[in-house]
């Protein structure tokens, strides 16, 4: 999952940045310890900052990273007594309008210290854009910094709040049956529609990784979807994609991709063990994904097979 779609954040994560050199793009943004302060020029800049996450495709400000060209370079600890979460809260929604739906503040400290606190604001790409911030401007994020929107921006941000959300909702992977000496396996995935719009133009991608020589992908006769593609990425990783055969209007939801695949019943508790697989979910307006394991699946057959 991306980094900044992530659902929680710990010392570790903090950590893998610096170690692994990570570098600020339209989605992260690193600011030291002295980012946070109660001068109204670095308000400004918070407010500025976060605005500018909103109004494009949402994204994290860590705070607490010193960066050099752009790269996470060394922790910066903030004194989480004076600069607590609540106080960060109060700035964004005192000095943006309108209130930014959903957006988290995660607070990370080392060993429960609260000297040594670091923030991850997670915001979302807002469906209440535009936001103003506290200089009364619109920002938008480009390349590694905010910058003033154009007029023409501002105005095609307003459309924003009517459009298509797709979301995965949900998953099924089980067992049918033992046939000969295989055990056969079917798989679905639904996708729903939670916005406001219908959506036309939309695909599902089914990755298998691990032994994937050891799995026979078949489609079913009363599959939904007609338009399939199957692609070996690697000797290790497959690829089945379900494009979209229908529209899913507001509030819709839709079984978009059902295959079978089977395993030589003899391999089947290693092959399960050790195969993940993945979903991901691309439309006009963004993407989703879900990530598993199929270890339990083994557990819950083992008996039937």
């Amino acid at each position: 999952m991306e980094l900044h779609r992530l659902e929680k954040y710990d010392i570790e994560f903090v950590k893998s940045l610096i170690t692994n050199e990570i570098e600020e793009s339209i989605n992260i943004e690193f600011k030291s310890a002295e980012a946070l302060s109660k001068v109204d020029s670095k308000k400004k800049e918070l407010s500025k900052d976060v605005s500018a996450m909103a109004n494009s495709n949402g994204g994290i400000i860590v705070y607490g990273i010193n960066e050099v060209n752009h790269k996470a370079d060394s922790i910066s600890f903030i004194d989480g007594n004076e600069f607590s979460k609540e106080w960060i809260e109060q700035v964004i929604s005192s000095t943006i309008q309108r209130n930014i739906p959903e957006l988290k503040i995660f607070p990370i400290r080392e060993n429960g210290d609260m000297n040594k606190t670091i923030y991850v604001v997670q915001i979302p790409e807002s469906t209440e854009a535009p936001h103003i911030c506290k200089d009364k401007k619109f920002y938008k994020r480009y390349n590694f910094e905010s910058v003033a929107m154009e007029e023409y921006e501002v105005r095609q941000l307003y459309g924003r709040r009517i459009k298509s959300k797709l979301e995965l909702n949900g998953y099924n992977i089980s067992f049918i049956k033992n046939e000969d000496d295989f055990s056969l396996f079917t798989v679905q995935v639904d996708v729903i529609n939670v916005g406001e719009k219908f959506e036309s133009n939309y695909k599902v991608n089914v990755y298998f990784e691990g032994p994937v020589k050891d799995i026979n992908i078949s489609w079913r006769t009363d599959g939904v979807n007609r338009d399939n593609n199957y692609t070996i990425l690697s000797q290790n990783k497959l690829k089945i994609t379900a494009n979209a055969s229908s529209t899913i209007y507001p509030n819709e939801c839709l079984n978009v991709i059902r295959f079978d695949f089977n395993i030589k019943s003899k391999d089947v508790e290693e092959v399960l063990k050790t195969l993940n697989v993945s979903f991901k979910l691309y439309y006009s307006n963004g993407e989703d994904d879900i990530n598993t394991d199929l270890s339990n699946l083994y557990d819950t057959i083992k008996g039937l097979i």
